[in-house]
């Protein structure tokens, strides 16, 4: 009966979000007729690949038994950096630096971690306040334009004149992970410190250099997408991307991965981010107030735990475990 059980749990999680993705199109499509029209379809999937790319660098993350929270500050201070920083250098080279700063302050992140040996919980959650104050300075409290260099806008207008850009880049992200997951050392070791971190140790696994890496590619996944979302109105602040935090973690825990550690599902969390954008499209074309978006995330967050954790979870043991 275990084993049965077990089979049963195993495609659930494989199937569940791609089923729930179809149930709730097919309900939308019924109870209004703009959901299926292509420019609300092409905006549904641009909103999704902005939270999927941030999403798949946690995916990395909580398949390693850890997570970041400061994926919204970091999105909001790399974007403020590059916008202050395209009027001189231009936009190749300021994107680049943004997403260099993002991956900067994940490498920090794991550096506290490991060497300071602060939980990945509370490393973060500092950091979160840290990179948000450091972005409140930077811009002095003001917001950052940058109305004169529409070429910024490159990181959203369609290629070929149809797809979004952020969605060819949330696909050429996937790839690239999907790759690393399954053909390097880096992905397995990803899985070793994820499924039991003392016997990867004691196996002589490096973990310090996983986590440097797993929060360095957070880091860099979160300032891209603050530099998509900066790029659509071609301002930045400090105040850019707050919630963040909450959407990556329920987009990947609600496409599959284990909030445990030791299994990712990368094509899962897109099809997280895509439900929760679908939903929350919904929401807004049948007019409910915006506030029910909230809602309904943590609502799906709750729901994705309790059958991601299962019954025995022990939280203290998880927190012990990101130290």
């Amino acid at each position: 009966m275990n084993g049965l059980s077990g089979l049963l749990l195993k495609l659930w999680r494989s199937y569940s979000t791609g089923l729930a993705v179809l149930v709730v199109g097919f309900v939308l499509s019924l109870l209004t007729p703009n959901f299926l029209r292509p420019e609300n379809l092409l905006n549904v999937l641009g909103n999704a690949s902005i939270v999927g790319i941030v999403g798949l660098g946690m995916t990395l993350a909580i398949a390693a038994g850890m997570f970041d929270l400061s994926v919204g500050s970091t999105a909001a201070f790399a974007a403020c950096i590059t916008l202050s920083m395209v009027p001189q250098y231009g936009v190749l080279l300021s994107v680049l630096a943004g997403v260099a700063v993002g991956a900067l302050i994940g490498l920090i992140n794991g550096l506290i971690i490991t060497e300071l040996r602060v939980p990945a919980f509370i490393a973060t959650m500092s950091m979160m306040a840290i990179a948000r104050g450091s972005a409140l300075i930077y811009t002095d409290g003001r917001d950052v334009y940058l109305f004169g260099y529409p070429d910024y806008k490159v990181l959203t207008r369609p290629l070929w004149g149809i797809l979004p850009m952020p969605v060819v880049l949330v696909l050429a992200i996937l790839l690239v992970l999907a790759l690393v997951m399954a053909h390097t050392r880096f992905g397995r070791y990803i899985l070793a410190v994820g499924s039991n971190l003392s016997a990867a140790r004691r196996s002589g696994l490096r973990s310090s250099l996983v986590t440097w890496g797993v929060f360095a590619v957070v880091g860099a996944t979160a300032a891209l997408t603050g530099l998509i979302v900066s790029a659509q109105v071609l301002t930045a602040n400090a105040r850019l991307n707050v919630g963040l935090e909450l959407s990556a973690i329920a987009v990947v825990v609600v496409g599959g991965t284990s909030l445990t550690g030791g299994r990712a599902s990368l094509v899962g969390t897109l099809l997280g981010s895509l439900l929760v954008t679908i939903i929350n499209n919904g929401l807004n074309l049948l007019n409910v107030p915006i506030f029910y978006q909230q809602l309904t995330v943590g609502v799906l967050l709750l729901g994705a735990l309790a059958i991601s954790v299962g019954p025995d979870f022990n939280p203290m043991t998880y927190l012990r475990r990101q130290g």
